[in-house]
């Protein structure tokens, strides 16, 4: 049995982690919307091109429009990277 405060940090862990990997897919695919080729971006994540291109590429941006068009997903997105709020906020 673990107490409470070790079961409360590994809680805190697991969210950080989450929002960790949220904030990882937004800027991968925000770079990527840019231009940014997966060996840029592997390179400060400590990735090969492939690593990072096997981890994100369920997001691509790229690879995504060409099967369906998210046009205004990306441009809220983008506002929200700029910090502003959107269309919805």
């Amino acid at each position: 049995m673990i107490d409470e405060g070790t079961r409360e940090a590994l809680e805190a862990i697991h969210a950080a982690r989450a929002a960790l990997t949220s904030l990882e897919r937004t800027l991968v695919a925000h770079a990527r919307r840019r231009g940014a080729t997966w060996s840029e971006l592997g390179e400060p994540l400590r990735l090969s091109k492939q690593g990072v291109r096997r981890r994100h590429l369920a997001i691509d941006p790229i690879v995504s429009r060409r099967a369906f068009p998210f046009e205004d997903f990306y441009a809220e997105m983008d506002a929200f990277i700029r910090g502003g709020r959107g269309s919805a906020g």
